[in-house]
């Protein structure tokens, strides 16, 4: 599906609005800790008997959001079986998909939505302007550093490259607070492109 890059750079803002607002800081970030600040509950599929596992997998057979009631606070439900959704980096990118769709108050399941809450729990495992400062290229140190499978850290080395090639170095205005947030006053030594100006 193509998108305006308008697209994705709100859900880049948004991840970065989410970090501040709630203090998260430091990686590899922790899932579980990220959605307690945030009153999420996480529930994790192997919580249930089999038999309601496979009626939560006919659901998603990684993961879902339900918004919050009267009753209960938001949850998003989560396959934690390996040999379904493939790695512990992948499930953890499941749940920041999720967190997205509880970040933007999404009720329905439209095509577009999960495709920016793939852009968003991929940036907000990995922030792009955290990987230029920290001078990291590599797939394996992606891997380490932001516990994320090797597929993913291919996908975010291929966007760090894309940007690299279009505004080199160059870090976007609206992501400075994000990098002061990381770094502290560290940050102000990068060199900045304003959005919208090339």
């Amino acid at each position: 599906m193509y998108r305006n890059g308008a697209d994705y750079d709100r859900m880049a803002r948004l991840a970065g609005a989410v970090y501040i607002d709630y203090n998260i800081k430091g990686f590899p970030i922790d899932e579980k800790d990220v959605c307690a600040r945030m009153g999420i509950s996480l529930v994790p599929y192997s919580a249930y008997s089999q038999e309601n596992r496979l009626l939560l997998n006919k659901r998603s057979e990684s993961s879902f959001y339900m918004p919050p009631t009267k009753c209960s606070p938001p949850l998003i439900f989560y396959n934690d079986n390996k040999d379904k959704v493939g790695s512990y980096g992948n499930m953890r990118r499941n749940i920041f998909h999720e967190v997205k769709h509880f970040v933007c108050g999404d009720t329905d399941e439209l095509p577009e939505d999960d495709d920016l809450a793939d852009y968003f729990g991929k940036y907000f495992l990995a922030p792009i302007p955290y990987l230029i400062v920290k001078n990291i290229y590599n797939i394996n140190e992606i891997v380490s550093t932001f516990m994320v499978d090797a597929q993913m850290a291919s996908y975010i080395l291929k966007n760090i490259c894309n940007r690299k090639n279009k505004y080199d170095d160059c870090i976007f205005d609206y992501e400075k607070p994000l990098l002061k947030h990381f770094l502290g006053e560290d940050y102000e030594s990068y060199k900045f492109f304003k959005a919208g100006d090339g």
